[in-house]
Parts: C-alpha cells; structure tokens; sequence
C-alpha cells in the first residue's frame, strides 16, 4: 500500500523525489520508468506548481509581519498599523538674516510722496538662489515674511528660515459620491513636514481656512481643522482629513491647495558664506506695490538638516521603538526615536539623564546629537529640535543640548608587499588599504558614542586589503581637536577617556603649532617622559611648552604648563595659571592633540558622550618592497 506523500519539502528536486516514491510504492507504477518519459513532464509540472505554492505561501506569511517583511510597502503598511509614519525626504534649511536699504535702491521722494509705507511682506516661494561648488540650489520660504519699515527706509528680515526643494502646487476638489477617492501627492522626496494646507471649506465663498498637521489625537475634536499626512503605494503620499469625530469633515465640493517641496535630501548640507546667497524673490510693500530691490545677505547659517527617504530597514528598527515611546519623552530610548523623527539628519545621539552625574541634577535630560554633516550643530537647528518635542516631553523635565566631543583615531602604518605578486606600486597599495580602513571607519560599531576600535581588526584589514602584503606594522594614536579662545586668558582641559601609553624615554604627547602672547615663535607642547622609579597608582607628567629654533633645536619656554593624566588621559594646562594663546598655526583656532594609548590601542572605546571617528584621512600609511621576499 502507498505511504503518504511529504507536504513539508520546497525545494523542486525534492518534491519531485518525493511523488516518484509515493508512486513507485504503488502496484500500478512500479516498474515504470519515470526519467525517460512524458510522465516525467506532467511531474515536473506538478513539482513546479507544488513549489510556486509554498513559494507564495512562504512570502505572504514573511510580508504579512514588520519583522520579516522586506517589500517596502508590506513594511510601511505594517508600520502604519502600530501607528508609525515613515520619515519622507527633509530638505536642507538654514537661518538667514538680510536687509533692504529702500533709500540706496529707490528715490523715496518720488516713489511714496505721501511717506513710506508700514512694511515689506515676501510671499511663499522661491527668494534665494544658493550655490554650492558645483551646483545651484532653490531655497524656499514657506509661511509669509513681514518686517517693519524703519524711518530711514531701511527694512531688516531677521533669523528667516529658508528650505531648499522645488516647490509645487495642487488642487484637489471633496467629491463625496467618489467613494474611491483619494488624494495622492504624485511626487517622490516630498518633505511632508513643512506641508502647507489650506481649504476652501464653502466652494461658493472664496475664503480659504489653514489646516495643520495631526499630531496628537487626545487633543482633536469635531471641529478641529487637521490633515494626515501617510506614505503609500510607490513613496507616494496620501493626505487624509477628520470624520467629524476627530477632525473636522470636509464638505461636498470644498476645494483642497496643497503646497510643498520638492527636497533634494542631503545635497544641499553644508553651504554657507553670505556671497553664496542671491535674492531672487519678489517683495511687496503694505501699499501692494512690487519692489525691484536687491537686499543684503548680513549673516547666514550653514545649511543643514537635508536628509533622503527612511530607509525600509529602519522602519524595521524605529517603528517598534517608536511605539514603544507612546509619543511621549519619558526613557532615554523615548527621546532618541523622537528626536530622530523630526531631525532625521542624525548620525547618532546619546542621552542621559542629569541624575546620572557626579553631582545629580535631577529633572534635567542630557542629549548629545552628531548629524550627518559636521560635528555639531548650530544654535537654530538645537532651538527647531527643542521646539518639536516640546508636545511629547514631561512637562517638569528640562532638555540641555551639549556638543558631543569627538575622539579622532588614526593610524600609522607601515606596509611591505611583494612586489612580484602584484602589478600595483606602493601608492596603489597605500589606496587599496585606505579603502578597506574607510569601511571599516563607516561601520556601525566604529561611528557612533560608545564606538569600539580594535587594534587586530586595522592590522586584518590591511594585510588584507591585497594578496602581495605580506606584512605590516602598524600603532594607533588618539587625537582630541581643541579650539582655543583668542587672545584670552584661559584654561584648558582635554579628555582621551582611555589610558596612555607610559614611555620613560620619549613624549607620548604632541600638538600642532600655536602663537602665544609676546612672542613670534610657533610653540609646541609635549610631556616630560617620567622616571622609572615613578610606580604610583595615577602616574602624572609635567607638560612643558617648547618652540624650535632656526637648527630646529628645542627650546623650552616653560617647563610645566600643564600635566597630563596617563591612566585616564586627561590633559590640563593653564590650570595654575592661565595663558594666552593669540592665534594658532591651522585655521579656525584650531589645536590638534595627539597622544599615544595604552597596549598599542588594543581596544579603544568612547565614552558617554564621546563620540567615535577613525580619521582615516590624516592617517600616514606608508608601503615599501619587502626585502624578505
């Protein structure tokens, strides 16, 4: 009699294996030879359908759950049911403050005989042109800007946030005996964020009502004008306005205008200088006359804060952790996905809380924030943050931003290849090993506060990075950039936040060139190697200040500015007494120190909101024949 048939296999071979024994184990098939005849087609049919349906069975159970779905729009819709929104595209955004002299660029008397008028007023749309290198940019306002007329004509726009994108208009019209209706933004990188509704609520008077966006549900009602704002099919965007019960109803025939930006995400990052900003808008007086007046770019903010479309793999991750915030800032984790959700251009962030301090501060929150472009971020972007959680945080809890410090790693490398091995000369090795540090730079573990380098991971890396290396040496030093106050009598304190190598014999301390006060010579700092008799638990250096003479010979100017900390890596100097430091060698008031870690830098970790970089830019890497081989 025949046994049963496996119902569990997917594979097509196996379920073909399969339904040959199941019918060789039967009386009618059992000499029958199954390979060389139309019957084995009419299996391979029956083996092809049987997988296609396990197939299919297996992807519909897979895109049914957030966890294994990887189509994006199963993860969105998924997303969407535990109340997540995907972030859209944000476009680039900077502060700009500019002037118009009405006096310079008019003749008054002929222009308002009857005196000047009140205001300017610039409408939303396109006011800047902002060029970077290679490329030219739109920037937008996109709520209306009013500045008062001063007596002497002059007109000063102040702090006006401009965003970078392409901007559109849309009209739909409420058709209620369309049951199927809906009303798609047919764009992709819309920045859903600075949306602009408004609704002709009666379509036979011409009065236009502001609708905003729906963030909480708890405070809408019946009458409240509201819009949501949800990704769809294809990164498109769908609008959806309230029933009557939460949110006010749209009537038959109301008339819906949708304004928004195009974004090109992170391209525009990083532009500033007033010479890169030309006015291209138009200004209206309070009279309603429009003006051909150039004004003046005074002060203008880098632009930032440009991200691209949330990737489908972090839904996957934030959705969860976004619902477990309950849109509310309670947990260190609810301030992280919060403060992701509406500053999306965040490479990492770091909270604590302020009992969590050698000296508690309690009801105060710490957040530490590394965008994606620069080290920190600008007084505007820190005030936009802090005004977009306000509606999720306690109300007793205050947020202090702080500038993440970063500790910068790099390597100093010597490598020996063989040169009969490989067509590459020592400069093509050097680049085929920075390319392999750089991965290794941009990993997850390494970029981030609390990251991790590893010693025997760089040394892997580069011995693999091509077969003819056949060795290399290679050591890790940290370094801490310290912009100096100018011309200022200062103290200074620098943290590694890991112990440093003990050398009796040569500094584990350098530092780029300075000028201080009455003096022309570039200066220098370094430790004084401590004596081998020196055991003590905290071992401490005097760190003295040096320039070089015309022999390149060193001359020391003090014996001991500073200390330096070996066990914990803490510098001080200016401490007893402060110095002046006038200018420095690098640009920026910039100071680059570098110490040397323990163990060769086994494994170096940051700490709290120490923020881990491997510069593999500065780093010397240097290659040579091996004389071995």
């Amino acid at each position: 009699m025949a046994g049963p048939i496996q119902l569990t296999e997917t594979d097509f071979d196996q379920i073909k294996k399969n339904l040959i024994s199941y019918l060789k184990s039967t009386d009618k098939f059992t000499d029958f030879d199954f390979e060389a005849s139309n019957l084995s087609v009419i299996l391979n049919l029956i083996a092809y359908q049987s997988q296609l349906n396990a197939y299919s069975a297996n992807m519909i159970a897979n895109e049914s759950f957030l966890t294994t779905a990887s189509i994006r729009n199963n993860v969105v819709s998924s997303a969407r049911q535990i109340g997540y929104t995907p972030r859209s595209s944000r476009s680039s955004r900077s502060e700009i403050t500019f002037e118009f002299d009405l006096a310079s660029g008019l003749d008054l008397e002929e222009v308002y005989p009857g005196g000047l008028p009140a205001s300017l007023q610039i409408a939303p749309g396109p006011v800047f042109q902002v060029y970077s290198e290679d490329k030219t940019y739109t920037f937008n306002t996109v709520d209306t800007f009013t500045s008062s007329i001063a007596s002497d004509g002059r007109s000063v726009f102040l702090n006006s946030i401009i965003y970078e994108g392409l901007r559109i208009r849309q009209t739909f019209v409420n058709d209620e005996s369309d049951y199927a209706q809906r009303f798609i933004l047919e764009n992709e990188k819309i920045d859903t964020s600075i949306i602009r509704i408004e609704v002709q609520e009666d379509p036979n008077i011409e009065l236009n009502t502001f609708y905003s966006q729906a963030i909480n549900l708890t405070t809408l009602n019946q009458n409240s004008r509201v819009y949501w704002v949800e990704e769809v099919e294809d990164n498109q965007y769908e609008i959806t306005f309230g029933d009557g019960v939460f949110g006010k109803k749209l009537q038959n025939g109301s008339k819906i205008f949708v304004e928004y930006l195009i974004s090109t995400g992170e391209e525009a990052n990083g532009i500033q200088g007033t010479n890169n900003f030309t006015f291209t808008g138009r200004v209206e007086d309070s009279f309603g006359n429009f003006l051909n007046v150039q004004p003046t770019v005074t002060q203008v903010s880098m632009s930032s804060g440009g991200s691209g479309t949330e990737e489908t793999r972090d839904i996957k991750f934030r959705a969860p952790k976004n619902y477990a915030a309950q849109n509310r800032c309670v947990t260190t984790d609810d301030y992280e996905a919060v403060i992701r959700s509406v500053y999306p251009a965040v490479d990492d962030i770091y909270v604590y809380g302020g009992e969590t301090l050698p000296i508690p501060e309690f009801g105060r929150v710490y957040v530490a924030i590394k965008p994606k472009s620069g080290i920190t971020l600008n007084t505007t972007t820190k005030q936009f943050i802090r005004q977009s959680i306000e509606s999720y945080r306690v109300a007793s809890i205050d947020i202090k931003f702080i500038d993440p410090e970063v500790l910068y790693l790099e390597v100093d490398s010597l490598i020996f290849y063989d040169d009969r091995q490989t067509n590459l000369d020592a400069a093509g090795i050097i680049g085929g090993a920075r390319v392999g540090l750089q991965k290794y730079a941009d990993s997850p573990g390494v970029a981030r506060f609390g990251g991790i380098v590893r010693y025997s991971k760089i040394v892997g890396l580069i011995d693999d990075s091509n077969d003819a290396i056949t060795r290399n040496v290679s050591a890790i030093r940290m370094r801490k950039n310290l912009t100096i106050v100018p011309n200022t009598l200062a103290s200074y304190e620098v943290c590694f936040e890991n112990a440093l190598d003990v050398d009796y014999h040569n500094s584990v301390l350098s530092t780029t060139g300075f000028y201080i006060d009455g003096s022309e010579e570039v200066h220098y700092m370094e430790n004084i190697p401590p004596s081998c008799q020196d055991d003590s638990p905290e071992l401490i250096s005097p760190v003295r200040l040096f320039y070089l003479d015309e022999r390149n010979i060193k001359i020391t100017v003090e014996e001991e500015i500073g200390t330096l900390n070996f066990s914990n890596g803490e510098l001080l100097f200016g401490i007893d007494s402060p110095i002046r430091i006038m200018s420095t060698v690098l640009k920026d008031d910039l100071i680059m120190i570098r110490t040397i870690p323990f163990n060769n830098g086994q494994m170096i970790e940051s700490r709290g909101s120490v923020y881990m970089e491997f510069d593999v830019a500065t780093s010397e890497i240097n290659a040579i024949v091996d004389g071995g081989n």
